[in-house]
């Protein structure tokens, strides 16, 4: 058992069969995917997210000792790490906010016009040129004929 939701900045070790590391959790960080956790894992150097249910009970705090040194070893580093995945964080979020609702591909194939009275984008297709059939046929269909004509 762990005191990670206790502090603010917890230091823990992640121990895995590839080894074990020093870990950092910042509840500052934005959310994760549901049913993830944001880490700073020490020896990648990065932030990186990770299933909680797998690595929930792989980490475990640091005695006193072990926890100073990781502080003087990794803040620095982990202060550059997280003011860099905000940065991104932050990024992607104001491009979400730009997205248009209608996303379109080559305008030769489509043709947006505003057509309903709130303003909201119509989409139409140009499909002269497409090579689908106007309809299809049931494969069942075709069997059943056969065995008709038998």
């Amino acid at each position: 058992m762990n005191s990670m939701t206790k502090n603010q900045v917890w230091y823990g070790e992640l121990r895995s069969a590839r080894g074990n590391t020093i870990v950092i959790y910042d509840q500052d960080l934005p959310d994760a995917s549901s049913g993830r956790i944001y880490l700073y894992n020490t020896n990648r150097q990065a932030i990186i997210e990770y299933v909680k249910e797998i690595v929930e009970n792989n980490l475990h705090d640091l005695d006193t000792h072990s926890l100073k040194k990781a502080q003087d070893n990794y803040t620095e580093a982990w202060k550059g790490a997280k003011n860099e995945f905000l940065d991104q964080h932050k990024q992607h979020a104001d491009l979400e906010d730009d997205v248009p609702n209608t996303i379109v591909t080559s305008k030769d194939e489509y043709d947006l016009e505003t057509s309903d009275s709130e303003g909201a984008p119509e989409l139409k297709v140009n499909s002269e040129n497409d090579s689908w059939p106007d309809s299809f046929k049931d494969e069942d269909e075709d069997e059943d004929e056969d065995e008709d004509d038998d």
